[in-house]
């Protein structure tokens, strides 16, 4: 998140103290102080009365108030909640409201008990809370109300209001646990109110407003603030859950994602929770926990906090809203682990009032202390004061405004609330918010910031400034402190308060001095401060006290050694009891009223919220409206040093929590403090008689922290001038007591003042004592020591009369069969032990019960007891020794609580009591006697266990079940047991709402019950288990800590039921195809087999039968599902087994005719039931796809031998793509002297078709052996300027070669014209351009046309061997040529042939012939002279002229019998070369006239033949077609445990071979020149001699 204004609250989050300095304190001493004075006027919302002196029976009558109304109000006297505790336990009340200071609802439920709580010393008033006493006039009229429940109205009966306040004219209602929300639609009338009024579950109704979102668009524009955590503590939120109630929320924002707890609509307008206007949800929620994925400088405050959103919108029409209370929110915030609740909204009217949604945020954290709700205060700045909006008017969550640059927004709302209260709390960075913004908001309100886009190009992140903003940051802030606490300070579960407390303490003061203020409350959020505070570079101590308890009209006493010149930040706060919405808005709504006190080495008393100018000053008044109370010294405005003295008070309400933190340059300093209580002196009697023996109980308390050491006490009978008890005392630990009892007597009559003396030498340093602070050392008491006259005796079992002391205090302590008894009987005696006759009254005190921690102090026991004597006197006794001077009566102790009528028992509850009874002389009350009787009744430990809804117990894996068991407590003391749960197949078990099999029930009163839910957890199936039909036991034991006999086995059969489930997945070559998903198409080439994967996987606990069946939408496309040998193209059937799967195969076929942008769709129908299938669905679509492969027919290494004739490589190429390809073809560079050239290439290949390819190599003459390199070969293919490339790299290497290069002068024809009988010879050079040395024969031969050896004429050869002719020499070969007298005319060839010894033939050939026949008419008649002479100029013109000599051993080749690499060439036109192939002219090279010779053959072949592939399988390497290597699994299987795709390879199409029985004629037919016979002779010998035949 970023702002674009300046950094100012950098120390938001900015913590440079790597180390805590905080310190867990606990209070020195504990004092008693004086309660503040109620207000005698009760304050409600509509009016105003002062019950003891205003008559409210007119406005009761014209309201027709009903008489049956069973809610009283109750004023107490004083305001001490201990006193409205003890009217609940005496009385059969239920407290509903505390509805202002000393005042409560109430409802009786007994009505002949309104007398006695009425002249109750604690009640000053108490009256019908009428219906009129619910509204206020304001509420007429009003289109929307809130009203507020009683807190006992049964859950079942919260729906019952909700449809009564339909039928009594509500449009729409709906209720919570605390209150209802109805809409009226032309507002509500005065009778229907009435109606509201007077339901017994209604406390209040109130007008209400609309909700509304929290921003100032005005302030749009304005920079941002730089709020992200850069600690260097590392404070990220993490560990933190946020609840945020808002719009909605894009949650597959990147900056969000996998931090999404839960995602709530139950308490929206609708069940969407897309974020679909604003975005207000969307931009909220990331400026608290946004991690910037998105824009880094974007981040939210706490980026690694968790999520749990709430959406409150209504989609359709933008309107926000809720149902359900704030209570209920919180509740289920909370219950999803947040801790911290950001609420950027309020009402749209009230302002500054305290509302029932104040009220029901503020009773939610005073009965669940540990999550703090967040809310704004809203943007009315410019309506002046009190502005601020409930439920940010509420005294228990944190209120913020909204700040920009070191000022407060003039948009955010000022405070205080009506009632005085400061608000806002504190305010925080609001203005320029740079955040996210969700994709879908249509009409989001903030301008574009930041980078990023969303898919549909909206932007990522937008600005928005408000306090809605401003609370985003407070409450990503709040989670930071929490984490701080927990991590850092060591505090496991820091309160709501104290992360209050700790936020308030460092808050920055902003402008000029002068917090608290309507405008920031406490200042402006600094985490530094708070978190780390430092005085000039120095860390200062930081002391904590978190959820203390203390009770009314006590003090809590903090001892420090301190040094306030560094500066005090002292802050205390507190979760208050929730206020009444039913009170005058002017009405203060503090409950519980702490005091926070700051005492100063020189006596100057501090008191907290007493501020001039920002600072604390000295005097004034204790503040009575908030709940959060600050102390503030800056540095260097105080420079004593000393030990300082913090207090917390509490003057009036219930026993309260607090939250206190100090931070300074301090040291807490442990002292004792020892005290005495009310009941530190106890006798047995108050009126003793004279020598009677009087036992005394002592009991005291050190307060302190530390030890006292030795010490000394002593008690004191002033009166008499004794001392009844010395004694040195050894050490008391801090928080300890101490007691103890002996026996006195006194000797004189009158009133005796008993003082106890603590640390009589002064032994003990203390907090307070007679040199320091309040002296509590000293306890003084008065008793009335009575002269003998009367004597009270219990008497002995055997009903006589004990005659001493002893026997009589025995006497008087009995103990109770409370199995067989309710009550006790017990006789007694009144004896006068004077003269003459008197008048004896006698009273008996109720049944009273020592306190358990100080047992001088007598309570209320919590059994109703009744007291009554046989007789009830006045008795007249006659003097001592006389017949009537003692009576004797029965004392009848009954337990109303307690009945033994055979049904259900119900014991008297166990525990020591006592009733004094007393008997005085009526005219003369001095002489009087007490006797205490103390009974003891006895631990009864019995409990009913009833287990429920054990029979036929099941559940389907996966789900929950359970039972539950009942606990009784049938004992007679409050019990605690212990319920443990196991599985015997280790299954999960829950108690409760908890998250443990194990779990200590709440203490049980007597015959309290309590029922705990037992869920049980099935697990879900894996592997087909647990089975359908398996049985778990699981027992559960029930114990108690309080009655080691009990052991309660229950044991509970829970059967796993039938679960038919499956799931089908469809792997392809992109991956899983979910259930009924139409998937992405899967691209493929014409002809190819596409391979999917059906997993069908049987996730029940039960065999499952299933078909499966293939839906083409079109069926020309050839397809195959197989499975376990079964194949089909449209179904198939299979059975599985619990937690079997199944892989059925699916081949899908791409047809040959298919091309690209051609589709096909396929639908894979899994179904068991007709109402239980699943639906695969997804489409092949054809390719654009250009694919080209070159391979080598023949593997291997090339081998080119030396020599005339080239080495040929067949080669394919293959279009394995669908569209038709033109084809270039190209090759890497070859050694010097080297030809490489393509034999006829194609020049364009169709779809899914191959053409064979000749390669024509040759080395040069006199290469090495072994000499070799790799080519690559190229063949580009495009179509429409689209282009692939195969490539091919083959490797060549010379062999071991023999060859001969033969020639000759090309300047002489010696064998032309020889004359018959006569002989002409040539001469030859032969040269070794092999590669080794040669050896072989030679031989010559003179051949026609045809071939064919003439015989008419001897042709002989010399030297006829060659012998280890070394590579390059040369050797001369003579032929000599003679013709026979018959040898026939004609131009012959003479063949020079070498034969090598490896089998290399080489021949050389001459043009020869004989001399013209001898004619009589010369040639052509002509005479001889003429005729040779012109024969002689022809021949020497055609040598000359047409005659062209080509050596063997150097062959230039004439560029158009191969086509060259990169040449671009039209293969037909190569047939043209007749002429040149059949030219007569005589060369050396050449053959004889009239032949074609092998070169030109060659080239005519390979130029018009596709060369035919030496196998019909692929070439080697390359798998069959349409099969995936070998190796792998058919295209579309997934490897075990996962579904990656992979592709078949694409597959080589098979061409058939050629016929081998003669030469191919070229695509154009015969060259030109050519007959069919010259073809298929010339063909087939250079096929022969290839070895292609």
């Amino acid at each position: 998140m970023v702002s674009s204004s300046s950094p100012s609250i950098q120390e938001v989050t900015s913590i440079d103290s790597p180390e805590s300095s905080w310190q867990s304190i606990e209070p020195h001493s504990t004092q008693a102080i004086a309660l503040k004075q109620i207000d005698t006027t009760i304050q409600l919302a509509g009016l105003s009365f002062d019950p003891l002196h205003t008559d409210l029976t007119d406005i009761s009558a014209v309201w027709h108030s009903s008489d049956s109304n069973d809610l009283y109000l109750v004023q107490l006297s004083v305001n001490d909640g201990s006193a409205i505790d003890r009217l609940k336990l005496n009385f059969d009340i239920d407290v509903l409201e505390r509805q202002s200071s000393a005042v409560y609802v109430v409802r009786m439920h007994d009505a002949t008990q309104l007398s006695s709580i009425e002249s109750d010393s604690d009640v000053r008033w108490i009256g019908p809370y009428e219906p009129f006493m619910k509204a206020t006039n304001d509420v007429l009229g009003a289109h929307l109300v809130q009203v507020v429940l009683s807190v006992d109205i049964e859950p079942s009966n919260v729906a019952v209001v909700s449809a009564f306040l339909v039928q009594h004219g509500a449009t729409t209602a709906w209720c919570s646990i605390d209150m209802c929300e109805a809409a009226y639609e032309f507002g509500i009338t005065s009778a229907q109110l009435r109606y509201v009024a007077s339901h017994e579950n209604i406390l209040f109704v109130q007008r209400a407003y609309d909700l509304i979102l929290h921003n100032n668009l005005a302030a749009t524009e304005v920079g941002a603030v730089a709020v992200r955590a850069t600690s260097s503590l590392g404070l990220d939120g993490s560990g933190e859950t946020i609840a945020v109630m808002d719009t909605g929320i894009d949650n597959d924002h990147p900056d969000l994602l996998g931090r999404v707890a839960a995602i709530n609509t139950q308490f929206g307008l609708d069940p969407s929770p897309v974020d679909s206007n604003s975005g207000h949800g969307t931009h909220v929620v990331m400026t608290v926990l946004g991690d910037g994925s998105g824009d880094s400088s974007t981040m939210g405050v706490a980026p690694s906090a968790n999520l749990v959103m709430y959406a409150l919108e209504h989609d359709p029409t933008g309107y926000f809203g809720r149902q359900g209370s704030v209570y209920d929110l919180l509740s289920d915030a909370e219950l999803k682990t947040a801790r911290i609740a950001v609420n950027a909204w309020g009402s749209n009217g009230n302002y500054g009032y305290y509302t029932a949604d104040s009220r029901s945020a503020d009773q939610y954290v005073s009965n669940n202390q540990y999550l703090l709700p967040v809310f704004s205060v809203g943007d009315n700045g410019a309506s002046g004061t009190s502005q601020v909006t409930a439920p940010g008017t509420a005294k228990n969550v944190l209120s913020v405004g909204s700040s920009n640059n070191g000022s407060v927004s003039p948009s955010s709302s000022q405070g205080p609330t009506l009632d005085g209260r400061i608000k806002p709390d504190l305010v925080a960075p609001g203005e320029g918010i740079c955040s996210a913004r969700a994709e879908e908001a249509k009409n989001s309100i903030g301008s574009v910031c930041a980078t990023g886009t969303h898919s549909n190009t909206r932007s990522m992140y937008m600005e928005l400034s408000g306090t809605s903003q401003a609370t985003a940051v407070a409450g990503g802030s709040a989670a930071l402190a929490r984490e701080y606490l927990r991590e850092v300070a060591g505090i496991s579960k820091p309160s709501a308060s104290l992360i209050k407390a700790t936020l308030v303490n460092g808050a920055e003061d902003l402008g000029t001095p002068d917090i608290p203020n309507n405008n920031e409350g406490w200042g402006q959020i600094n985490l530094e401060n708070s978190l780390a505070p430092t005085n000039g570079g120095s860390a200062l101590d930081v002391f904590h006290d978190d959820a203390r308890e203390l009770q009314a009209g006590f003090s809590l006493l903090y001892s420090f050694d301190m040094d306030a010149s560094k500066g005090v930040d002292l802050t205390l706060a507190w979760s208050d009891v929730e206020g009444s919405a039913n009170a005058a808005q002017s009405e203060s709504r503090l409950m519980n009223d702490l005091d926070l006190v700051l005492l100063a080495p020189d006596g100057t008393r501090y008191l907290g919220n007493n501020f001039a100018n920002g600072i604390s000053v000295t005097g004034g008044a204790a503040d009575n409206l908030n709940n959060i109370e600050r102390i503030r010294i800056p540095s260097g405005s105080n420079s004593q040093s000393g030990e300082w003295m913090v207090m917390v008070e509490h003057r009036g309400g219930g026993t309260q929590r607090f939250s206190v933190v100090l931070a300074a340059d301090a040291t807490l300093i442990p002292k004792a403090d020892l005290t005495t209580f009310g009941n530190s002196i106890l006798p047995s009697s108050f009126t003793p008689l004279v020598g009677d023996l009087v036992s005394i109980s002592l009991a005291w308390h050190n307060q302190g922290t530390l030890a006292s050491g030795a010490y000394r006490i002593q008690l004191e009978d002033i009166t008499a001038g004794t001392i009844l008890y010395d004694s040195n005392r050894t050490s008391l630990e801090g928080g300890g007591l101490d007691s103890l009892s002996f026996f006195a007597q006194f000797t004189t009559t009158g009133v005796h003042t008993l003082r106890l003396s603590l640390d009589t030498n002064n032994q003990v340093v203390e907090l307070n004592d007679g040199v320091s602070g309040i002296n509590n050392n000293i306890l003084e008491i008065d008793i009335e020591v009575t002269a003998q006259g009367l004597r009270v005796i219990f008497l002995q079992p055997d009903g006589t009369i004990p005659m001493d002391s002893s026997d009589r205090l025995a006497a008087a302590n009995v103990d109770m069969d409370v199995r067989n008894e309710t009550g006790l009987t017990l006789p007694f005696v009144v004896v006068h032990e004077g003269t003459g006759e008197r008048p004896v009254s006698l009273t008996v005190s109720g049944v009273q019960e020592p306190d358990v921690t100080y047992p001088s102090i007598l309570n209320s026991p919590e059994d109703q007891w009744s007291r009554t004597v046989n007789e009830s006197g006045p008795f007249t006794l006659s003097g001592q020794g006389t017949e009537n001077d003692t009576v004797h009566l029965l004392l009848d102790l009954e337990d109303l609580s307690a009945s033994l009528d055979g049904s259900t028992n119900r014991f008297a509850r166990a525990g020591t009591f006592v009733v004094d009874v007393t008997a005085r002389y009526q005219n003369q009350p001095t002489v009087s006697h007490t006797q205490r009787l103390t009974f003891t009744i006895g631990q009864v430990d019995s409990v009913d266990v009833v287990p429920s809804g054990t029979v036929g117990v099941s559940a389907q894996p996966g789900e929950s079940t359970g039972f539950s068991i009942g606990v009784r407590n049938t004992g007679n003391s409050a019990a605690q047991y212990t319920m443990a749960c196991t599985s015997a197949s280790q299954w999960q078990i829950m108690l409760g709402n908890s998250n443990s099999s194990s779990l200590e029930f709440e203490p049980l009163n007597i015959l309290q019950d309590l029922s705990m839910d037992v869920n049980v957890f099935v697990p879900s199936v894996a592997n087909g288990i647990p089975a359908s039909g398996f049985v778990d036991q699981v027992t559960c034991v029930v114990t108690s800590p309080t009655d080691t006999s009990l052991n309660h086995v229950e044991v509970v059969n829970v059967a796993v039921a039938e679960l038919r489930s499956f799931q089908s997945d469809l792997y392809g070559p992109n991956g899983a195809i979910g259930p009924g998903a139409l998937a992405a198409p899967v691209y493929a080439d014409t002809g190819d087999v596409v391979y999917f994967n059906h997993t069908i996987s049987n996730n029940g606990n039960t065999d499952m039968d299933f078909t499966v069946s293939l839906e083409r939408g079109n069926p020309s496309w050839a397809a195959q599902m197989s499975y376990d040998g079964q194949t089909s193209s449209t179904n198939l059937a299979l059975n599985l087994a619990a937690g079997q799967f199944a892989d059925v195969q699916l081949m899908l076929l791409i047809p040959e005719t298919a091309r690209e942008g051609n589709s096909n769709t396929y639908t894979l129908r899994v179904e068991h039931t007709s109402q239980i299938f699943t639906l695969n669905t997804t489409s092949l679509v054809v390719s654009d796809n250009l694919a080209v492969d070159l391979v080598k027919v023949e593997e291997g290494v090339v081998s080119a031998a030396i020599g005339t004739n080239f080495t040929f490589v067949n080669l394919v190429v293959v279009n394995t793509g669908n569209a038709v390809l033109d084809l270039e073809w190209s090759s890497g560079l070859a050694p010097n002297g080297w030809t490489i050239n393509y034999a006829n290439p194609p020049a364009s290949v169709d779809v899914l078709k191959q053409a064979n390819v000749l390669l024509a190599i040759r080395p040069p003459n006199q290469t090495d052996a072994g000499t070799g390199f790799d080519l690559p070969l190229y063949v580009n293919a495009s179509n429409a300027d689209r282009y692939v490339t195969g490539e091919l790299t083959i490797r060549i290497e010379v062999p071991n070669s023999d060859y001969a290069g033969i020639s000759t002068d090309t300047a002489a024809a010696p064998l032309l014209f020889i004359p018959r009988d006569g002989s002409g010879q040539q001469t030859f050079d032969l040269v070794n351009e092999g590669n080794q040395p040669l050896s072989g024969t030679l031989s010559v031969e003179i051949r026609d046309a045809d071939g064919t050896v003439l015989s008419d004429r001897k042709a002989t050869v010399t030297p006829s061997t060659v012998d280890n002719l070394a590579i390059g020499q040369a050797i001369e070969v003579t032929a000599k040529v003679s013709p026979e007298s018959d040898a026939s005319d004609g131009r012959y060839q003479l063949v020079v042939i070498f034969t090598s010894d490896s089998g290399v033939k080489v021949e050389f050939s001459a043009d020869t012939s004989v001399s013209a026949q001898q004619e009589t008419g010369g040639l052509l008649n002509m005479s001889p002279y003429i005729a040779y002479p012109l024969l002689a100029v022809f021949v020497i013109g055609m040598v000359l002229g047409a005659r062209r000599l080509k050596s063997s051993a150097a062959v230039n080749d004439s560029g158009t019998e191969l086509v060259a690499p990169d040449a671009h060439t039209n293969p037909d036109h190569l047939g043209t070369r007749r002429e040149e192939a059949l030219d007569i002219s005589h060369s050396v090279n050449d053959m004889a006239s009239g032949e074609v010779s092998k070169d030109e053959i060659a080239a005519a072949l390979a130029q018009s033949m596709d060369i035919p592939l030496p196998q019909s399988s692929p070439p080697a390497g390359l798998p069959p077609a349409g099969l995936p290597p070998r190796g792998l699994p058919p295209a579309g299987l997934p490897p075990a445990g996962l579904p990656p795709a992979i592709p078949a390879p694409i597959p080589v199409k098979d061409v058939p071979s050629l016929p081998f029985a003669g030469p191919p004629l070229p695509p154009g037919g015969l060259p030109n020149g050519w007959t069919m016979e010259q073809w298929s002779h010339y063909g087939e010998q250079y096929l022969q001699r290839m070895g292609l035949k």
